[in-house]
């Protein structure tokens, strides 16, 4: 790679221990992907949920925390959306565990680091928001997919380290989805349908994701006559990027970068392959479980809005959770205050579900919570987390919200 005086003085060690350690560490990634150069950036999103970054990940935390502030000075703005900890849930999901004080711990370790730490996912803009075309440095699939897609601006998937060493540079290496040649469409798809909701527009990520499986290709998708919402793309980017490890995905005419098929493909596609209704039909079909003893309903990844809650208590209103399911429903800590003050939490309790603020039931433990509860049918509204949670054990399985909801009251599945 080549490096500018900065960086070569970096290397030198003259801007501190952790740049010295971070540039170097970047140059590794870089040669690995053929990156030629360092691009600067002003935003680095980094992945610290607590069972990502484990007991390793906080003894390196401390390390670099305990260097003077000269040895680590920050050169950008980064933040983790830790999203809130619900003590109470976190003790019934794990009791004599304190989950809740471990995360805390490195929240704080990044607080000391110059990480801001936040609540609601950075989706959802409320920490600041990256301009088209801005390159930056995010870690989550979620975020980098819908970074790429729906903002328009520029990442690759970075790993907690390589987030953490831009920290101390400002830089990443320029490669893959930093260049203008690998952001063009690389298969082409059409909708016979339009998709009625958010499940469904997960599920298409996850059909598409399957058959093509590729971290450099790029889907672009034509869905005649819809103007899918931020949370139906959300939900279709989520799910490319769990099924098929996708950074980044076409809709033509909605997303910024493919106003037509012209620029999305630069140049003239093919034909595109057809993708109908059976197909989501058969996808929700294939996880089976109709009938079944219904252990846990998870709603979740992504957290759920307001207007989601109201219409969960609206089902719920009068009614009772079977007392052998747990019904979770996961949302960021504002989200859950304002249900407080409009009584849609009150609600949920009275019928025996849980408002739970925060951690997202996926990526807190799942394998040790199933363990502990002896959990095995799972339902939920999100293909996203039943595909990692059958690599926990689970038995998933994915339905609208109204069908989630009506199952958790009948303790079996309806489908």
């Amino acid at each position: 790679m080549r490096l500018n005086d900065i960086e070569k003085a970096m290397l030198n060690g003259e801007y501190g221990k952790a740049a010295k350690w971070a540039i170097r560490y970047q140059q590794q990634v870089g040669d690995f992907f053929d990156a030629k150069d360092f691009v600067e950036v002003r935003l680095i999103r980094i992945d610290a949920d607590r069972e990502t970054v484990g007991e390793s990940g906080i003894t390196f935390l401390e390390e670099l925390a305990n260097l003077p502030l000269s040895e680590r000075r920050p050169r950008v703005f980064a933040a983790s959306d830790f999203r809130g900890f619900d003590a109470p849930a976190l003790q019934y999901l794990l009791p004599g565990r304190d989950v809740s004080a471990e995360t805390d711990a490195v929240a704080e370790l990044c607080r000391k680091l110059g990480i801001t730490t936040s609540h609601p996912f950075i989706n959802d803009h409320s920490v600041t928001s990256p301009a088209f075309g801005e390159v930056c440095c995010y870690s989550g699939s979620y975020s980098v997919i819908y970074l790429n897609s729906i903002v328009g601006a520029r990442s690759n998937y970075e790993a907690g380290p390589s987030g953490l060493a831009a920290l101390f540079t400002g830089r990443i290496p320029r490669y893959g989805f930093h260049l203008d040649a690998v952001r063009k469409g690389t298969d082409a798809f059409k909708l016979a349908f339009r998709p009625s909701n958010v499940t469904e527009w997960g599920a298409l990520g996850a059909i598409i994701g399957r058959r093509l499986n590729s971290y450099w290709r790029v889907p672009a998708i034509e869905v005649p006559g819809a103007k899918p919402s931020i949370l139906e793309l959300n939900h279709l980017g989520i799910n490319l990027a769990s099924y098929g490890s996708h950074a980044m995905f076409h809709v033509i005419g909605v997303t910024p970068e493919a106003p037509d098929w012209d620029t999305a493909w630069g140049g003239s596609p093919p034909a595109p392959d057809e993708i109908t209704h059976q197909e989501v039909k058969d996808f929700f079909a294939g996880w089976g479980g109709e009938g079944e003893p219904l252990d846990i309903v998870a709603l979740a990844t992504p957290q759920l809005m307001t207007t989601q809650l109201l219409r969960i208590a609206e089902i719920l209103e009068n009614k009772k959770v079977h007392p052998n399911t747990t019904l979770l429903l996961y949302t960021p800590v504002e989200i859950k205050q304002v249900c407080e003050s409009l009584g849609i939490t009150a609600v949920i309790e009275k019928a025996g579900g849980r408002l739970v603020h925060g951690h997202d039931f996926f990526a807190t433990f799942a394998k040790e919570i199933r363990e502990e509860h002896g959990w095995e049918r799972l339902m939920t509204y999100s293909a996203k987390m039943a595909n990692i949670c059958a690599g926990y054990g689970y038995k998933p399985t994915v339905a609208p919200i109204d069908l989630c909801v009506e199952s958790a009251v009948e303790g079996k599945v309806l489908v």
